[in-house]
């Protein structure tokens, strides 16, 4: 009788959580603490996030309150229980895994392409004209990454970016190849 109660508890709990986690939209959520700017970063969740059945959300920038942190792991330590109940293994672990390895494959392409003297003069030229540039990024393959980058005055946003260039940093090569 005592199993039996308490296996019923167990599911009306589950259930429970399950309903909480799925009243926003029937979308799940990791809710991270993100640096607004931080192209590594942003990329690497952006990337990641698609393989995985939720949607991550940056909630606070630069600052914030220490009990924001608090809810922050509530938060997410619900959805990584939901996921290890349907069908993932260790997820937190998992997902933490794919964002590190993910960063750092960003990193290095962004150090490559740091390094080349085609991007170097062109990111001269644009801050000597006093423009600002944006850099959008592809994932090809885990050792191609696709960089566009566009450039904007700060004084006309109004105005349309420009495209300036696109190339592709290959990791394994630890070089850029200009598209034309």
């Amino acid at each position: 009788m005592t199993k039996k109660l308490i296996i019923i508890l167990i599911l009306l709990i589950s259930n429970l959580i399950n309903a909480q986690i799925k009243q926003n939209g029937n979308t799940l959520e990791i809710w991270t603490l993100f640096s607004p700017g931080n192209f590594v970063n942003q990329n690497a969740e952006q990337i990641v996030e698609k393989k995985w059945p939720f949607k991550i959300k940056g909630i606070a920038g630069d600052t914030f309150p220490e009990n924001l942190i608090d809810s922050l792991e509530t938060h997410n330590n619900r959805i990584w229980n939901y996921l290890d109940a349907n069908g993932y293994s260790n997820s937190k672990k998992k997902f933490e895994t794919d964002l590190q390895t993910e960063i750092k494959r960003i990193k290095k392409a962004v150090d490559i392409s740091n390094s080349d003297k085609r991007v170097i003069a062109i990111l001269d030229k644009l801050r000597k004209k006093g423009l600002q540039n944006y850099t959008e990024l592809n994932k090809l393959c885990d050792v191609k990454y696709e960089f566009l980058l566009y450039s904007f005055n700060m004084n006309v946003l109004d105005k349309e970016q420009t495209f300036e260039l696109k190339y592709i940093a290959d990791l394994e090569k630890e070089k850029i190849k200009i598209i034309d």
